[in-house]
């Protein structure tokens, strides 16, 4: 009697047969397709690329905009001072005024040799906005004073943007001046040269400034406040410029005195 053949089981046929339709049902892949993933290296030489440009841009970047802030910046504290000599000219030239309402004298007889200011009047502010500090410029008393209440050694803090925080100060200073020789003494002068110095400045410091310089900033290579590889602050503009009065002859005399040449100094004789 030969021995009855028993039918396969069935779960290792179930199995197998799944294997075979899961395989069926995946697409083929190519070699070197689309869907292929990127290796560790490629990984690494994308991520090195990507840091070497950032790393190139980044400083140019840095670059122009600090110079764009900076020429800004320049370019308010140059219409600062100009606007201050053409506020100092506007009063010479209709003729009606007191020495009070000029700048201080300067402590030197030229306006190039005056020295930089060492203290800030926190008294008062040049601001477009109604502030609680005193406005510059200062209103005089009646009767006015003999001479300008301000010191050629002080900075005035300049507002220009109207919320009464100080984002520039600026000094101005003037020459003793010509007076006519058939006027009297106490005679507001009639010519003389003025200067404006326009510094960088935060109400932080408060009446305090550090070492400040007469040289106009080298925007090139400064930030403004501070010049590199100095101990010193410049000025971000310097206008020297000079006031004078037109209405009459004795106008003109003062005009004339200013503009001929110094007397030429004699040489010294031989010895014998």
């Amino acid at each position: 009697m030969s021995a009855r053949r028993l039918p396969p089981p069935v779960v290792p046929l179930v199995t197998k047969w799944l294997l075979v339709a899961s395989k069926s049902s995946q697409p083929s892949r190519v070699a070197g397709s689309s869907e292929a993933g990127l290796s560790l290296i490629e990984c690494l030489v994308a991520i090195l690329v990507i840091a070497v440009t950032v790393v190139a841009i980044t400083p140019p970047v840095f670059l122009a905009t600090a110079s764009r802030i900076q020429a800004r910046r320049a370019d308010q504290a140059n219409q600062i001072a100009q606007a201050e000599v053409d506020r100092i000219r506007g009063i010479v030239e209709r003729g009606a005024y007191v020495e009070a309402a000029l700048p201080p004298i300067g402590n030197a007889t030229s306006v190039k040799d005056t020295t930089a200011a060492t203290s800030v009047n926190t008294t008062l502010l040049l601001s477009p906005g109604t502030c609680t500090v005193g406005r510059y410029p200062p209103v005089l008393a009646s009767p006015p004073p003999a001479t300008s209440p301000l010191g050629s050694n002080q900075l005035i803090p300049v507002d220009i943007d109207g919320d009464c925080q100080a984002e520039y100060a600026m000094q101005v200073f003037r020459t003793q001046g010509c007076v006519p020789a058939n006027k009297p003494a106490d005679t507001p002068p009639y010519s003389f040269s003025v200067g404006v110095r326009v510094y960088s400045y935060n109400p932080q410091d408060g009446a305090t400034v550090p070492t400040l310089g007469t040289e106009r900033a080298n925007l090139a290579m400064t930030t403004g406040r501070r010049d590199k590889g100095t101990e010193f602050r410049r000025p971000l503009q310097v206008v020297y410029s000079r006031a004078s009065r037109n209405t009459n002859a004795d106008s003109f005399q003062c005009v004339a005195r200013d503009q001929s040449p110094p007397a030429p100094t004699p040489s010294p004789s031989p010895s014998p």
